[in-house]
């Protein structure tokens, strides 16, 4: 009987044992609200030096507004996005036991729109302050993608996203914002320079735009 018992014991213990390990090979997840904001950022993924506009995002887990880049968004396809406009999503947030190198642990899956309102109805504009650096970099704009023909050496044309050579600036009254730019109204840059420069910042409700121009170079420095 006493062998028995234990032979019962080891089997139990095998089961609650393998469970509990396989439950914790799989991956967490729980279905939760996004917001995704009217303003895009600017950020670039990890593996890449072309800088982008990632959408700005929350849940209703965390309400701290960030990036969505190198974060796996499933299902994006089916969310069409509109700048001036903040939406609520379901969304499926999945916590991966094994992510894919270079990207967060967490991903979403896109369910379906739950709303869409137009948050920007009113011209608005604003004075700011940046730092311009010295380079420039490579910047691919989003919402909506640009596009460019391209002619491969059989002759072959097909269209790829439009890569730009931008400014790359910090506003200078919180220098983790971060502004790409392939123009400002009125101002010529010159690469190997740093420049400080007073700024407008012009938006637009109807149709959704932002542009800025030129107040006043209030410095320009070679760089080292």
């Amino acid at each position: 009987m006493r062998k028995l018992n234990s032979l019962l014991f080891s089997i139990a213990f095998s089961v609650l044992f393998f469970g509990c390990s396989i439950e914790d090979e799989a991956d967490h997840e729980k279905i939760v609200e996004m917001t995704i904001y009217p303003h895009t950022g600017f950020g670039a993924n990890v593996m890449s030096e072309i800088w982008t506009e990632p959408l700005l995002f929350s849940d209703s887990e965390d309400s701290r507004k960030r990036m969505l880049v190198d974060i796996i968004f499933e299902n994006s396809e089916n969310f069409s996005y509109e700048r001036g406009y903040e939406y609520t999503l379901k969304v499926k947030k999945v916590w991966m036991q094994e992510p894919p190198q270079d990207v967060s642990s967490v991903k979403y899956v896109f369910l379906e729109m739950l709303s869409k309102e137009k948050v920007i109805t009113e011209d608005m504009e604003t004075s700011i302050e940046v730092s311009v650096s010295d380079k420039p970099v490579k910047f691919m704009p989003r919402y909506p993608t640009e596009y460019e023909e391209v002619e491969t050496e059989d002759g072959e044309v097909y269209e790829q996203p439009k890569v730009y050579d931008a400014l790359y600036m910090e506003e200078n009254d919180d220098n983790s914002k971060k502004l790409i730019l392939t123009e400002i109204d009125g101002f010529d840059y010159e690469e190997g320079y740093q420049y400080t420069l007073s700024l407008k910042k012009k938006i637009q409700a109807n149709p959704y735009s932002v542009d800025y121009l030129l107040l006043e170079i209030l410095s320009k420095a070679e760089s080292d």
